[in-house]
């Protein structure tokens, strides 16, 4: 330690301040910097991972409805099959029988691939002779459709083509009628074959629309997503960057129905960018503190040693981790002064701290919410799906219409600003009816009437749902033992009258002459009162919809229980145009 005495007492200071305070400080700063870098690195890829492990499973999910959906299709025995065998060589509909069987082929398309609706996939049947059988909800051009089948070398019948095997074919391009005028799509082919003789019927395409990607891969992060087949060709390439920079960390999972590779490719700069800016203000606010100190102690540094000696241990203790330690400023000297102007630079280090660790906190809660917000209703009804499926597999058909009937109205929910037929309105309250007896362990009888003129008719999503919903909570809430709705409907000089009644307990004269009353006040209510009341909103849904000649009325009926009548014009929206 000799070479130190030949250091004045001034260096000695600064010497001290070197390796007590700016040293530690300034390693502490270095070391938080990397290990939160690190951390939050690590965090925001197990998010990621987890997310691409979600959007991987759809995409299995999906997949195996079409393998499962093309497993059903064209089964020995079956009316389609007799139906393939049959149409196998035709080349145009020259008869009506082949229009009839082309027209069972299209509905047994939709029917059979309606559980990949999420996917908006295009199904279509090519027999031997090139003819097409579109599913009932196929979007594509035929023409264009055509020119792809003659440029393309289709699969031919094989062992392993008839024995169920799904080969994989990329369509660029293909025109649509409606929607988008281009789109590409990844085609699921499966030769369809007489088990008996191996003779080919034709080949089935189910095409996944490159949009599906995108909307899916959409719902990731902000990198880059890679699908590859098993052999590494690939079918898709997202990005949401403009300017794509360089992505150091990558994530990989696979799709098992397939043996797809899906790849996530993201920056690590731009997970890091803000923690930088931070600690980079961080580190200003530091120098300019410790360049104040350090002017102030070349001033007083002959006759502050005892001060500073211990100015140095309190130092010491803060870089050991004792957040609390303070300088005992006593007077109000000058090493008192810098004392307290010491102490506050601890607070200003822990205020600092502190919003670290907040920022840090808040990232949390916006990653995890980001996480939650990725799951959409098509994944809930996905998954309600397969849970039916497994139950209908395993005969609990009571469970599986259940669920069936809450998939249903939940789609309903999705789309009440959308217009629905009557036949489909009357068909969701038998799901939702379904659904309350079930909660209620309430055993009602719903029977429907409707005449045939009128089912086709456009009416509001959900409007007779709180009919229904009154009868079964307010007139049956003593559980009767033979509970009843009626609902009919008829066509009436014009118009469209329906009648909902029950044998419930009905209400008073008074109640009724009440409700009739805020029925007719109600475009003065306001919008806070009318959503209260369930029949004051049908009415003025029915309102809004066909106009002022939209009529509510109450009645008791026959079996002393409440009769409401509604009665509008079959009309579309009030323009004046009827409905065929």
């Amino acid at each position: 330690m000799n070479w130190l005495m030949r250091f004045s007492f001034y260096r000695k200071t600064q010497l001290s301040f070197f390796v007590f305070i700016l040293l530690p400080l300034t390693t502490v700063s270095l070391l938080s910097y990397f290990l939160i870098k690190d951390v939050i690195i690590d965090k925001v890829h197990d998010s990621n991972q987890h997310v691409i492990d979600v959007i991987a499973s759809s995409l299995d999910k999906n997949v195996e409805d079409i393998m499962y959906a093309a497993s059903l299709f064209g089964i020995k025995g079956s009316d389609l099959f007799s139906d393939l065998l049959a149409f196998k060589d035709v080349q145009k509909l020259t008869t009506y029988q082949d229009y009839l069987i082309d027209k069972r082929i299209s509905e047994m398309l939709g029917t059979t691939f309606s559980k990949t609706s999420g996917l908006d996939a295009q199904v279509f049947f090519v027999n031997n002779n090139k003819f097409v059988s579109y599913a009932t909800n196929n979007n594509l051009d035929f023409p264009s459709l055509m020119q792809w089948l003659n440029q393309s070398t289709l699969v031919e019948p094989s062992n392993e083509i008839t024995s169920g095997h799904i080969r994989w074919m990329e369509a660029i391009d293909l025109k649509q009628r409606y929607g988008r005028d281009k789109e590409s799509f990844y085609f699921a082919m499966k030769v369809i074959s007489d088990p008996d003789n191996g003779k080919m019927l034709g080949t089935l395409f189910v095409g996944i629309p490159y949009e599906y990607f995108e909307q899916t891969f959409a719902k990731g992060g902000s990198g880059q997503f890679q699908l590859y087949t098993s052999d590494d060709k690939l079918i898709y390439h997202y990005s949401k960057e403009l300017n794509q920079g360089k992505h150091e960390l990558e994530i990989r999972t696979s799709i098992p129905r397939t043996g797809w590779k899906l790849v996530y490719m993201y920056s690590s700069e731009e997970i890091t960018a803000e923690i930088s800016e931070m600690f980079s203000f961080y580190a200003i606010i530091l120098s300019v503190c410790i360049l104040s100190f350090l002017g102030i102690s070349v001033m007083i540094a002959k006759t502050l040693h005892t001060p500073l000696n211990k100015l140095q241990k309190t130092a010491k203790q803060f870089g050991n981790g004792n957040r609390l330690v303070r300088f005992p400023a006593i007077g109000e000297d000058e090493v008192a002064a810098l004392g307290l102007a010491f102490n506050h630079m601890l607070d200003q280090i822990n205020l600092l701290l502190a919003e670290v660790e907040q920022e840090q906190e808040e990232k949390r809660i916006i990653e995890l919410d980001a996480l939650f917000s990725q799951i959409r209703p098509h994944f809930l009804l996905n998954t309600l799906n397969s849970i039916k499926c497994n139950l209908s597999t395993e005969g609990d058909s009571v469970n599986s219409r259940q669920i069936d009937a809450l998939m249903s109205l939940l789609r309903a929910y999705m789309r009440v600003d959308e217009k629905c037929s009557l036949k489909q309105e009357c068909k969701l309250l038998v799901d939702y009816v379904d659904i309350m007896q079930m909660r209620n362990d309430l055993g009602i009888q719903l029977e429907i009437h409707l005449e045939e003129e009128i089912m086709d008719i456009e009416v509001p999503r959900l409007f007779l749902q709180p009919l229904v919903e009154n009868s079964i909570i307010h007139g049956f809430f003593g559980l009767p033992d033979n509970a009843a709705i009626w609902i009919s409907a008829e066509q009436v000089d014009g118009y469209c009258r329906i009648e909902v009644k029950d044998n419930g307990t009905g209400i008073s004269k008074t109640e009724m002459n009440e409700l009739q009353s805020r029925l007719m006040q109600s475009e003065q209510a306001s919008h806070e009162q009318n959503k209260r009341i369930g029949l004051v909103n049908v009415y003025n849904r029915l309102r809004l919809t066909y106009g002022a000649k939209v009529k509510v009325d109450l009645r008791s009926n026959e079996f002393d229980g409440l009769s409401i009548i509604v009665l509008f014009p079959i009309s579309a929206g009030g323009n004046g145009k009827e409905i065929r």
